[in-house]
């Protein structure tokens, strides 16, 4: 009689004494413990299960993250994370098309909160307008592995973290941005352990599933990397009001101190601050002042002040095409850049009525700091 096997969908068939031997079957912990948009959630104790069955079967788990086409040969993969072709739940590996995906409290991968990004997008931009193009929103913050290991930062693998991806970063002023954009994959990449400057301020966005390790791992992380400030900030969408907490690294023993909390504090010499949403459900106002002019800026509010700015210099421009019809198109485009970058100057529609008897003195007036060409300044 013949040996028999049986195939994958349980079908018996001959097997020769020839024939070539099955391959084995990948080890179940390979797969992912769910998917996005799955019906079944993975609970944290069937995660933790996986993990420790993938370290068991390390090198074929390596070999399974090498066939990815992003593969990182310096990432420390974490048996306690997925990593997919298009996504990750790792939120340290940050790759150009890949999507971050969190679990929720029943197992379910969640994509990020809008609430959660919405507002870290809004202090990244208030924190632009008044420091400047160095904020950088999720840097990748590269450190040495032994500090991982002393301070007991392990993957589920027990192998020492050595990156950190805090939420945004105040870096020095030779990280400024040349034009406003968004920072490249390369641009983000600050490497403590090879001499890049540590930043002057991290701050982190509260969320139910980092609350834990924002106050307890990074405080200590942030502190040995000789970060000098370390904000924190609750935007109260769980609980019942926002709220701040500040800590300064003492250069007595190197640890952080609690320095300020509340609804206002003054990180990197700026004073900071929460408001409540105006409507109930939506994310606090986080605003900064400008240390020079004692003004208050936030990104939604400058966008408002731009709108209301623009219609006002589209006003005052079509009083002074009827007053100097014949101003060169390169002098009045010049005219609204000054006015939209710096404001009308005071009582500009009399300013302007006043140039009928005297056209020649338009760039007193306007107070339009440059000199003109190609203008016509008898207005004839």
């Amino acid at each position: 009689m013949s040996d028999v096997a049986k195939t994958a969908t349980g079908e018996a068939q001959p097997q020769g004494a020839h024939a070539a031997p099955q391959e084995a079957l990948p080890h179940w912990s390979l797969a992912p413990s769910t998917w996005p948009g799955a019906d079944t959630p993975a609970s944290y104790p069937a995660r933790a299960w996986r993990a420790r069955a993938r370290v068991q079967v390390w090198p074929a788990w390596q070999a399974c993250l090498q066939t990815l086409s992003h593969y990182d040969p310096d990432h420390v993969y974490d048996p306690g994370h997925e990593y997919e072709e298009d996504w990750t739940t790792d939120p340290t590996y940050r790759r150009d098309g890949m999507r971050l995906y969190r679990f929720d409290r029943e197992g379910f991968l969640m994509p990020p909160g809008s609430f959660h990004s919405r507002f870290i997008d809004l202090v990244l931009q208030t924190l632009c307008l008044v420091l400047g193009r160095r904020v950088c929103r999720e840097p990748d913050l590269h450190f040495p592995s032994r500090l991982g290991q002393d301070l007991g930062l392990l993957t589920q693998g027990s192998e020492p973290c050595r990156r950190v991806v805090p939420d945004l970063a105040v870096m020095p002023s030779s990280w400024t941005l040349a034009e406003a954009r968004e920072r490249t994959v390369d641009e983000r990449i600050i490497r403590m352990d090879g001499g890049d400057p540590a930043p002057e301020l991290v701050v982190e966005v509260v969320s139910r599933s980092t609350e834990a390790k924002d106050f307890e791992d990074n405080l200590s992380l942030y502190a040995a990397l000789g970060i000098p400030e370390y904000l924190l900030v609750e935007t109260g969408e769980f609980k019942t009001d926002p709220s701040m907490w500040l800590f300064r690294r003492a250069d007595t023993d190197g640890t952080y101190h609690m320095a300020e909390s509340g609804l206002a504090v003054t990180a990197c010499n700026t004073p900071m601050r929460l408001r409540p949403a105006e409507v109930p459900g939506n994310v606090p106002v986080f605003q900064c002042q400008d240390p020079d002019t004692r003004q208050w800026h936030d990104h939604e509010g400058s966008i408002e002040r731009r709108g209301e700015r623009r219609g006002e210099v589209h006003t005052a421009l079509q009083v002074l095409d009827a007053v100097l019809p014949s101003l060169s198109p390169t002098d009045r485009a010049r005219i609204e850049a000054s006015w939209l970058e710096a404001g009308l100057p005071a009582a500009a529609v009399q300013r302007i009525l006043s140039l009928q008897g005297e056209p020649d003195r338009w760039r007193e007036l306007l107070a339009t700091p440059f000199a003109g060409s190609g203008t016509n300044e008898s207005g004839n």
